[in-house]
C-alpha cells in the first residue's frame, strides 16, 4: 500500500515520463526545436506512416519507463553502488522505502493509472 508520499512521488515520475515522451513526439514533427537536430530530421524522414510514429512512441514509453525504474531499484538497494542511497520525506525526516520497495511501487502505480487512462 502507498502512502501519500510515495503516491506524490510515483505521479510525479509519470508525468516526467509523459512529458517526455510527447517531447519525443514533438521533435519528430518539428526536428528543429530538437538539441538532436540531426538525428530527428533522420527519423522524421524514416517514420511516414502513423503506425511508425506509434511505434517510435511506444519505444520512447518503454525507454524513459526502464530508466526511472531502474534509479528506483538502486534507491532500493539493488545494482552494485559502494553505498547506501535513500530518499527522505523532510518533513517527517522518514525513509520513502519504509513502506516498501520504490521500484514495485512505481510499477503498480503506472499499471494502475495507465490501465485507468485507456
Amino acid at each position: 500500500m502507498l502512502n501519500e508520499k510515495q503516491e506524490l512521488l510515483f505521479k510525479e515520475l509519470k508525468g516526467i515520463k509523459d512529458l517526455s515522451v510527447l517531447d519525443s513526439e514533438s521533435f519528430l514533427e518539428s526536428p528543429k526545436k530538437s538539441p538532436l537536430v540531426e538525428e530527428y530530421e533522420l527519423l522524421h524522414r524514416k517514420l511516414n506512416s502513423e503506425e511508425d510514429k506509434k511505434a517510435f512512441s511506444k519505444v520512447q514509453n518503454e525507454v524513459v519507463e526502464t530508466v526511472i525504474y531502474r534509479v528506483m531499484e538502486m534507491i532500493d538497494g539493488y545494482g552494485s553502488l559502494p553505498f547506501s542511497v535513500d530518499l527522505i520525506d523532510k518533513e517527517k525526516n522518514e525513509s520513502l522505502r519504509k513502506s516498501g520497495e520504490l521500484h514495485d511501487g512505481f510499477m503498480n502505480h503506472l499499471y494502475e493509472n495507465e490501465k485507468q487512462e485507456k
